[in-house]
């Protein structure tokens, strides 16, 4: 123990040290260990199975140790949740103040035509002013700065802006105006009536601007045409004087006026002549549709397009419709149109009709033709006259026209400009005011919601903080402090953590408490000899030499021998040299002493050296052969390479540590060489382990419970389907979709219309309707499809055994084990010794689930109403419920009746002696024998009815064949010939006195009749 121990070693080192070459690398599954010759091939399953599966997923940290941080600091949190929400408190006082709101209305007015001037053309009207046009403008920098001006500046236009909000109202011509301040009431009132006049006067000098600009273009306009119509007026008195025209005029108009009858009745005709054949046109249309083929064609549009209102172009109907369409429309074209042919007889009235009024226009057709031609013979003739006129009459006429024109464009001109000024001059604006708020209609909003959102933000931010940097300083803090830390860097189970505040319990019912759970771990050997624990430790933990001596005096306690080697050698201690030197004295010593154990220290000379170590497995090999003893050793720490040589020795490992003695990280690396090398550690102890706050929750666990049994268990909220289930689909909207009872396949597909080998199995009622509802938009528009369950039959629950239906049970509801039982009829019964019994065994009874049985007491949940066995039932799960009848025992030796026995549930060895006549006289009640896996690994166990009648023991339970046999008293023999010596005596003592004393007096038979 002086050496001075190094901090790291390699394989290589100790098979150095060993005198042994390198192993060649070993498969990953592989198990490599160095074997004693007392630890062989029985101890390597035992080191296979104490090795468990790794967890997929592993935690580089203990969550409880981040819960208890995070318990342990929630003063913290809270007092800086508390800072944080009460400076948020106070930035939001400074921040948010109270908000009054006033709300005006303005409504787009029309523009009436009050202001006409002319009978001819259109009156003016200003050009129209649109809503949204108007809300650019009411946001516009000039509407708010005429606003704030109006105003007298009192209020900034920032503030304004910041409180406007314009909307207009849906399907009407009516605009909101809301304007918010944190001022006053009465400020709020005057900033909005100021700002809703501001608007109004926009709209009214925008109508007023677009008046006058259009008064100055007629004004322009009409400028121009006096200047035309002075110059035409010149004109005209100039060509007058030059020709010196007199009746030139009259016989001109008489001319053009009969020219112009003939005019109007040539256009006339020709206007009637064009309706003929517009009605001609529409006349062959309509006869063309009263042909079959053409009737035929609409009704195959008018179809289709009903069909593509209900379907896609996918669905089969649409493609058969187009193509039928196509097909009709075809054989029109091939036929053509039987415009010139009269219809069949008895074809068609109406194409009978339609080819009558066709024949009559015709004919009007032609006469009308003729008519033209005659009226414009009539027209040329008038026009030969005219054109015999003299030029200069026809440039008169000319000039006179083009006098008139400008008359009138000029009276029309005044007219619309005397209209654009009246509306400059009256101008009533786009919109006017339709409702204005009132100072009790404003509405305030003080900022207690704000501040109340604003602390609970500030609340939450302090505590999410706060709770992070203690999750952070807990994460950074490497050193083993929790049984999940040193469960995470040793890899095996914590059976147990000592305390740092012992206030509950003491070390020794601690020690005791945590070899009780040890002992059933430790591996045993088979032919009854001693246990062998080496215990590990790290260099600056001294942790080990602690639960070494509880250790030892717990198993003292729990009856057994034991023998504890320490590092330190004690007063009372014998030097571990002296104990190997003579192995027979330690062996002596702890049988004889049984009250404590016996202790074993290392001495100065006491190096583990190749020599020592040998010395030290012939003393172990000893040792181990003591049946009833435990031995517990110290081992030196795991940093020293011969540490290893020795560990891997022995059965059973476990590790000691103290909490904040060493790192994980460090404990995790050191540990890893010892798994490479087969030692097999079965548990850790945690020394100094600090009181987690978590577990302080559990006080509130009988409330959690009370609370949590008065919630009724929920259903599962999915319920996949399988195949075998059956269920109702409709589509509404679609007649004739409707399909009940389609049965989930084999395969777990289903088809339902146009959705074929739909994969139903494993969905839920929701997954498939949203899977059919896509499938089926391909072919039917806005298609929503209902999808309700009818039966299951996929889900089921096997029952087998004593119940009186057996067979598979539908989980078409959550149902648990009694209602399971329930729905088989209950457990079967009969007559049995005259009583009517239940022939179910409960207590053999079993739920399988997948592999596994469940931990479910099923006796105690029939025979003592255990409502918490009641679990529920999952689909695939197995209850089995054996006979009670079927199973025997066999009753044997001194008793009346001997012979084979039913077992029934509650079957002791009591009951089975009572049903077979009690013990005979010879029969030994103290010691009554129980053979048990007769069959394949037979036990024995001993029952002393004495104490079992005497009520000083519990009465055994016997299992199906077992075999009960009460022997012969030892001394029954003696007893039996002492019995007939005795009545042999006896008879010849009475014998003998009769004949000497009686015998003379009495010569003759007193019954004579008897021989």
């Amino acid at each position: 123990m002086n050496a001075t121990p190094t901090t790291s070693f390699s394989l290589s080192a100790i098979n150095r040290k060993r005198g042994i070459t390198s192993p060649a690398p070993r498969q990953p599954d592989a198990f490599v260990r160095a074997e004693s010759p007392a630890f062989s091939a029985s101890s390597v399953p035992l080191a296979a199975e104490a090795e468990s599966p790794q967890p997929a997923i592993k935690l580089p940290f203990d969550p409880l140790r981040i819960i208890d941080a995070l318990v342990r600091r929630w003063w913290l949190m809270l007092a800086f949740g508390i800072a944080c929400a009460g400076g948020m408190l106070a930035l939001g006082l400074l921040r948010f103040e109270t908000l009054y709101t006033a709300k005006s209305q303005i409504i787009k007015q029309q523009l009436a035509s009050a202001f006409r001037q002319s009978d001819s053309g259109e009156s003016f009207k200003p050009s129209d002013l649109t809503i949204p046009t108007l809300m650019s403008l009411m946001y516009s920098g000039s509407t708010i700065a005429t606003t704030s001006n109006q105003l007298g500046h009192r209020f900034e236009e920032s503030a304004i802006r910041s409180g406007l909000i314009v909307s207009a109202e849906r399907n009407t011509d009516i605009l909101n105006i809301s304007m918010t301040s944190n001022v006053s009431a009465e400020a709020v009132m005057e900033m909005l009536k100021a700002y809703t006049e501001t608007v109004l006067l926009l709209s009214r000098d925008l109508q007023r601007g677009d008046a006058s600009a259009m008064k100055t273009f007629l004004q322009k306009q009409i400028e121009r045409t006096d200047a035309d119509l002075l110059k035409v007026n010149e004109e005209l008195l100039a060509y007058g004087r030059q020709s010196q025209l007199l009746d030139a005029d009259k016989q001109m108009d008489a001319w053009l006026g009969e020219l112009g009858n003939f005019t109007l009745k040539y256009e006339t005709l020709k206007l009637d002549h064009d309706t003929l054949d517009l009605r001609i046109q529409g006349i062959e249309r309509e006869l063309g549709k009263v042909d079959t083929n053409a009737a035929r064609v609409d009704s195959a549009k008018k179809e289709l397009a009903e069909l593509r209102v209900r379907y896609t172009d996918e669905h089969p109907s649409v493609i058969e419709a187009v193509e039928k369409l196509n097909a009709l429309e075809q054989q029109m074209k091939n036929s053509g149109l039987r415009t010139d042919a009269p219809p069949k007889p008895g074809e068609s009235n109406v194409a009978e009709s339609l080819y009558l009024d066709l024949v009559r226009l015709r004919a009007e057709k032609q006469v009308m033709g003729e008519q033209l031609q005659k009226l414009l013979q009539v027209r040329e003739g008038i026009n030969e006259r005219l054109a015999k006129l003299p030029r200069q009459a026809m440039e008169y006429a000319q000039i006179k026209s083009r006098k008139q024109t400008l008359e009138t464009s000029r009276a029309l001109l005044s007219g619309r400009q005397r209209e654009a000024a009246l509306y400059e001059e009256n101008s009533q604006g786009y919109f006017r005011l339709f409702s204005m708020a009132r100072v009790q209609d404003v509405s305030a909003v003080k900022p207690t919601q704000k501040l109340a959102m604003v602390g609970a933000g500030g609340f939450g931010a302090g505590v999410v903080l706060t709770a992070l940097l203690v999750i952070a300083s807990s994460l950074s803090d490497g050193r083993m402090l929790s049984s999940g830390d040193l469960k995470r860097a040793t890899g095996a189970p914590v059976l147990g953590a000592l305390p740092a505040s012992r206030t509950t319990e003491s070390a020794d019912e601690w020690a005791f408490r945590t070899w009780t759970k040890l002992q059933p771990v430790l591996h045993t050997p088979a032919n009854g000899g001693g246990i062998v624990c080496g215990v590990l430790h790290s260099a600056e933990d001294d942790a080990a030499e602690h639960f070494i001596h509880l250790l030892a005096k717990a198993a003292v306690r729990r009856g057994l021998s034991c023998i504890c080697i320490t590092s330190k050698l004690t007063e009372d201690a014998l030097a571990l040299s002296s104990a190997v030197e003579n192995p027979e004295r330690p062996a002596r010593i702890s049988h004889d002493v049984s009250d404590r154990p016996y202790l074993i220290g290392m001495d100065e000379e006491w190096q583990w050296t190749p020599e020592h170590r040998m010395h030290w497995q012939a003393a172990l090999a000893h040792w181990r052969q003591l049946p009833g003893t435990v031995i517990l050793i110290e081992l030196p720490s795991v940093e020293r390479p011969e540490t290893l040589l020795i560990a891997e020795q022995l059965p059973n490992l476990i590790w000691a540590g103290s909490s904040g003695g060493s790192l994980v990280q460090k404990i995790q690396d050191t540990l890893l060489m010892y798994r490479d090398a087969g030692c097999r550690l079965v548990a850790a102890l945690l020394d100094r382990a600090p009181e987690l706050r978590p577990a302080l929750l559990a006080r509130f666990a009988i409330l959690a419970l009370l609370l949590g049994g008065s919630i009724p268990a929920q259903a599962q909220t999915s319920l996949p389907l399988g195949p075998g289930d059956a269920i109702n689909i409709n589509m509404p909207g679609f007649e004739g979709h409707e399909r009940k009872d389609i049965a989930v396949g084999p395969d777990g597909r289903l088809t339902y219309l146009q959705a074929h080998d739909i994969e139903a199995a494993g969905l839920t009622i929701d997954q498939l309707r949203e899977k059919l509802n896509l499938e089926l938009r391909r072919y039917y528009r806005n298609a929503r499809v209902v999808v309700t369950p009818s039966t299951f039959q996929s889900r089921k629950v096997y029952v087998l055994g004593k119940v009186v239906k057996k067979g598979a049970i539908n989980l078409d509801r959550p149902l648990t084990i009694l209602e399971v039982v329930s729905e088989a009829g209950g457990l079967e019964t009969g007559l049995f010794q005259q009583n009517t019994v239940e022939l179910a065994d409960l207590g053999r009874s079993f739920v399988m689930r997948g592999q596994s049985r469940l931990p479910v007491n099923l006796e105690a949940l029939f025979l003592h109403g255990d409502m918490s066995q009641n679990v529920r039932v999952e689909p695939g799960d197995y209850l089995y419920f054996p006979s009670a009848n079927s199973n025997e025992i066999y009753v044997l030796g001194d008793v009346k009746m001997q012979g084979t026995q039913g077992l029934l549930a509650h079957t002791s060895v009591h009951s089975a002696i009572a049903q077979a006549g009690g013990f005979t006289a010879k029969a030994y009640s103290k010691r009554v024998l129980v053979v048990r896996g007769s069959f394949e690994k037979p036990e024995r166990f001993i029952v002393d009815m004495d104490d079992v009648l005497t009520a000083r023991a519990k009465g055994f339970r016997l299992e199906p064949k077992d075999i009960v046999y009460v022997a012969d008293k030892p001394w029954a023999r003696a007893e039996e010939l002492l019995h007939i010596a005795i009545n042999a005596f006896l008879q010849g003592a009475v014998s003998s006195w009769t004949r000497a004393n009686i015998g003379p007096y009495i010569q003759q038979p007193l019954l004579p009749q008897i021989r």
